[in-house]
């Protein structure tokens, strides 16, 4: 078996998940990485024998056959576009970029290099539990989704550290997460996880109508606490709340079809259709990450199409634009698709 040598740009949160995830997998050598500042590039070096360079250009110009792009959401276009650029696949984190201009860029630097492998990193498609609603919601039978709904509750205060279920571990929130400027809140990229699910399992989003506020954190600082109500372009309709003023970190995410609900209630899948009682399983373990970047890899090895496209990413941002504007015009905001199918027209594909 071929051993896919892979970078790291960016050492943070994410980098740092993804490189020790990378590390586990059988026929993978993380050789790069590459952070701003250099002491958390030494200390990630050091866990997973890479080797440290001080420019991701420094990085690009090695032998590698993929780099994992895992800066923050507002400096993804530039590094993107050189990793494309040096002919490596390309995993990005998600949010795709904090704007649909921007990431229509992306899109397009992809467009231009079919023969490599692009991916956004939407974990929640691996998730045991997800894949199992998707595959109930995708039924014969189930008929057409009707309501959907997506609440994951958090808290992330930028005095403390933060508990981590879906990672089991305690971190520090980047500063940036709560830059209203650069970031735009969890209303954009902690709530794109979401409707990028509720996508996947729903079809497109055609509108967006969202409240919310700053609450708890200090004034100025990012909408902390907001809900989403979506109309999807087939007639149903859908909420998602992903706020971070709740102690309690619950999930509750389902669907209702025509023929039947389900329900992902914080691990336990609950299915009801006519045919029978209330169907239950329970999903103990998580291995998400370890799917969504062994997943990444196999695409690479076995040329396929990834199951998160860049087209797919831009798709979510521009659910993410409108459901901040709405947030900000207070009205519904219908979604623009427009980049997209632009990046149809010129190759991009959807």
């Amino acid at each position: 078996m071929k051993t896919i040598k892979v970078g790291i740009i960016g050492c943070g949160l994410m980098g740092s998940l993804h490189a020790r995830t990378l590390h586990t997998l059988p026929g993978v050598t993380v050789a790069a990485v590459q952070n701003r500042s250099r002491e958390k590039a030494e200390s990630l070096a050091a866990e997973v024998g890479a080797t440290v360079y001080d420019s991701y250009e420094a990085l690009l110009e090695q032998d590698l056959d993929a780099v994992w792009v895992a800066t923050p959401d507002h400096l993804h276009v530039d590094a993107s576009k050189k990793v494309l650029e040096s002919g490596k696949h390309l995993f990005l984190e998600k949010a795709l970029a904090t704007s649909v201009a921007d990431g229509a860029e992306i899109v397009a630097a992809g467009a231009a290099h079919p023969e490599l492998k692009s991916m956004v990193a939407y974990p929640l498609r691996f998730s045991p539990a997800f894949r199992a609603m998707k595959e109930t919601v995708s039924r014969g039978d189930a008929g057409k989704p009707i309501q959907a709904w997506s609440m994951r509750t958090h808290f992330l205060d930028p005095n403390q550290r933060v508990y981590d279920k879906y990672r089991d571990h305690y971190y520090d929130t980047p500063s940036w997460y709560f830059s209203d400027e650069i970031a735009k809140g969890p209303i954009f990229s902690h709530g794109s996880h979401d409707y990028d699910l509720l996508t996947w399992m729903c079809g497109e989003v055609e509108s967006v109508f969202a409240y919310g506020g700053t609450y708890l954190l200090p004034p100025g600082s990012v909408a902390d606490a907001f809900t989403v109500s979506l109309r999807f372009a087939n007639g149903g309709i859908g909420q998602v709340s992903t706020p971070w003023v709740t102690r309690v970190e619950y999930d509750m995410t389902g669907v209702a079809t025509e023929n039947l609900t389900v329900v992902n209630n914080n691990g336990q899948l609950l299915v009801k259709d006519d045919n029978g009682p209330e169907r239950k399983t329970s999903f103990s373990d998580n291995d998400m990450w370890v799917r969504l970047n062994g997943h990444f890899i196999d695409c690479i090895r076995e040329n396929k199409q990834p199951l998160i496209s860049l087209e797919d990413g831009l798709r979510v941002i521009a659910v993410s634009e409108a459901a901040y504007r709405s947030l900000k015009e207070r009205r519904e905001v219908a979604v623009d698709y427009s980049a997209l199918r632009s990046a149809a027209r010129t190759g991009g594909g959807v």
